[in-house]
């Protein structure tokens, strides 16, 4: 009996030691599993929206995600003028790296649209890309003015 009761514990004691590692391996596996990564302009993305009562503004912001994905990544744009709306989408898996001479290729693009009647102001918003377990964002901004769309565009 007491052989056995010995087996048994050897046993569960090696069962423990070898569950603890593939959990602790699952773990690191699943955190270096993201090799995507939204990229960030030489600056930040800017729309230009000219203010007026009765006037709605449409258009939308490029954006690239490069590296490789193996799930739907989920985006959209939040922190919008009050009344915008922004479309919500997903790329499917796949994946988008740097050629030789450093240019890439914009495979996500996000449309919005609302009033251009919101009060003359910087909206500071944000393109998110989500694969589920990881978001990241990229700033914007979108200003209504009533300065030209080249003087506001080009604004520092």
């Amino acid at each position: 009996m007491k052989v056995t009761f010995r087996i048994a514990r050897s046993v569960l004691v090696l069962a423990s030691v070898l569950l603890l590692s593939l959990v602790g391996t699952a773990a690191v596996a699943s955190a270096q599993t993201q090799t995507w990564h939204l990229e960030q302009f030489d600056r930040t993305s800017r729309m230009c929206v000219y203010h007026g009562p009765d006037r709605t503004h449409g258009s939308y912001f490029i954006f690239v995600v490069s590296g490789k994905w193996t799930t739907d990544l989920k985006y959209g744009m939040r922190d919008l003028p009050p009344g915008w709306t922004a479309t919500e989408s997903s790329l499917p898996p796949g994946s988008n790296f740097h050629r030789p001479d450093g240019s890439i290729t914009v495979n996500g693009f996000v449309g919005v649209q609302g009033p251009a009647s919101v009060p003359i102001a910087t909206y500071h918003a944000h393109i998110w890309v989500s694969d589920g377990n990881v978001t990241e964002t990229l700033p914007t901004d979108i200003i209504v003015s009533t300065e030209s769309w080249v003087d506001c565009m080009n604004r520092p």
